[in-house]
């Protein structure tokens, strides 16, 4: 994928796309497709792959490549897990339409930053809380809504990383019954061990008094070293120390455009019909369970039924 193609809102310039192949070693060309094109007949011999691999995007088989250092074998247990863990975790990330979110974009803006962040080379996504009544926000909505825009953006995308910033300024004490650490553990084990995303860190804006708590039950649900990376910054100076001036929008200081007037766009864009397509055919990135010749996903690669009956809710 030497041309990137041109999106409004996930913009990629060709430096970015040099520097993370830079990053992971991986800028030899003729040998970068000759590795895409191993994967591409990899999945097609795979009985429980092959269908739904016809609906894998290159963009989506190339970043995959590139996150796994530019080894083939685990670029293949990537995808392995891709698959099965969007099959286990369909209230996560299937059977979804675009006017489901009526209600949770009333209550929150969710929108990834149309530059990638020059020192890492991530993708900064935004959370806001638009009010105080949080009688229409669901945590599984909230999430359903993240993955919905993050898959569709992974067919445009060129970024090795993520980084997600959630502001609570309208937030209230009332958040805490609204958390579900086992939704929350879910989430972050389809994000990473499924999709493959590597967070570099979650930035918390606007801390309420009772951040403590919030955080405590965001580290029951998340794994020690990414619950590490959570950073509440008291200013948004703070925050430009790891996020700079230059991508962020107006409401923190930044460049950009406001997040308000970003989440109108992704909202009008969703809506048409080429990205109601890429949705679609998102649906059918699972592998088929019944075509599988053995099946030892869960406890080899998820480890979910341990974490899950480990998890503590007080």
């Amino acid at each position: 994928m030497e041309k990137l193609p041109y999106h409004p809102l996930v913009i990629v310039t060709q430096e970015d796309l040099q520097k993370a192949r830079e990053l992971y070693g991986v800028q030899d060309v003729n040998s970068l497709r000759e590795s895409l094109d191993i994967l591409e007949k990899w999945l097609q011999k795979q009985p429980h792959l092959a269908e739904g691999s016809k609906y894998l995007s290159p963009a989506n088989l190339e970043r995959a490549f590139i996150t796994a250092k530019g080894s083939v074998e685990e670029t293949k247990r990537r995808l392995e897990r891709m698959f099965t863990s969007r099959g286990m975790m369909p209230e996560l990330c299937l059977n979804r339409t675009v006017e489901e979110f009526k209600d949770e974009w009333e209550v929150v803006n969710y929108v990834p930053l149309p530059k990638i962040c020059p020192s890492d080379r991530s993708r900064v996504m935004v959370t806001q809380f638009l009010t105080e009544k949080l009688e229409k926000f669901s945590i599984l909505a909230y999430f359903r809504l993240c993955f919905m825009v993050g898959e569709y953006r992974l067919n445009f995308d060129y970024t090795p990383a993520e980084r997600f910033i959630i502001d609570f300024k309208n937030i209230h004490i009332g958040l805490l019954i609204k958390i579900n650490p086992v939704v929350v553990k879910k989430a972050e084990v389809l994000c990473t061990e499924g999709i493959g995303t590597k967070i570099k860190g979650i930035h918390i804006l606007n801390a309420p008094t009772f951040v403590d708590k919030i955080i405590h039950l965001l580290k029951q649900a998340l794994r020690e070293k990414l619950a590490n990376r959570i950073h509440v910054h008291s200013t948004y100076e703070d925050l430009h120390k790891y996020i700079p001036k230059e991508i962020l929008p107006k409401d923190y200081g930044g460049d950009e455009e406001s997040c308000s007037k970003l989440s109108e766009k992704w909202k009008k864009l969703l809506r048409q019909e080429e990205a109601r397509k890429i949705i679609q055919d998102t649906e059918k990135l699972v592998s088929d369970e019944t075509k599988r010749h053995e099946s030892k996903f869960n406890e080899e690669y998820m480890g979910m039924p341990g974490s899950f009956r480990r998890l503590a809710v007080d």
